[in-house]
């Protein structure tokens, strides 16, 4: 064995003693859906996985790292460099939980400000209708174009405002 397979064969056996995953952090340089690229040690390694599966059932959460960000990263391939994951993100770019089929989240600030709304806009059309009928009166003469433009009057100012509610940061 030459000189330079020893000392390789001896820093694998430090950084992962036995085989073993061994851990060290690293700078994401690009992330996809579910790997990325990092550089480690002024090296840049393809392929590590960001998935991160439970049990027997299909649940998955990927967690996407953000570019320039540091990592955490097991090598299970025992100091070889083939089979890594991602364990920990500094910062996210975004999670997507069970493949995000079901799209984003609902981001309830935006739900209650929208529910706010409807509710202020229904309000405003019952005062409406109220003062709209009791500008005919009860004569049987009343006249419908009255109450129209009292109606039309009132809810002229009157919309309902919903905003995108959806946060495709967390997508499940």
């Amino acid at each position: 064995m030459s000189k330079e397979s020893e000392i390789k064969h001896l820093i694998r056996d430090i950084a992962a003693p036995n085989g073993g995953a061994a851990l060290f952090e690293a700078e994401v340089v690009e992330s996809k859906d579910t790997e990325c690229t990092i550089k480690y040690q002024g090296l840049l390694h393809k392929n590590v996985r960001l998935v991160c599966g439970f049990s027997q059932s299909l649940t998955t959460i990927i967690v996407k790292p953000a570019v320039g960000s540091t990592v955490l990263v097991a090598d299970l391939s025992g100091g070889k460099y083939r089979d890594m994951i991602v364990l920990l993100v500094e910062k996210a770019e975004c999670t997507t939980i069970n493949g995000g089929t079901l799209g984003g989240m609902v981001n309830i600030g935006a739900l209650t400000d929208a529910l706010k709304s409807l509710k202020q806009y229904c309000e405003s059309l019952t005062t409406a209708t109220s003062v709209g009928f009791q500008s005919v009166g009860e004569s049987i003469l009343a006249s419908g174009s009255t109450a129209r433009a009292t109606f039309d009057n009132l809810m002229q100012t009157q919309s309902i405002t919903i905003n995108e509610m959806e946060d495709t940061k967390v997508m499940h």
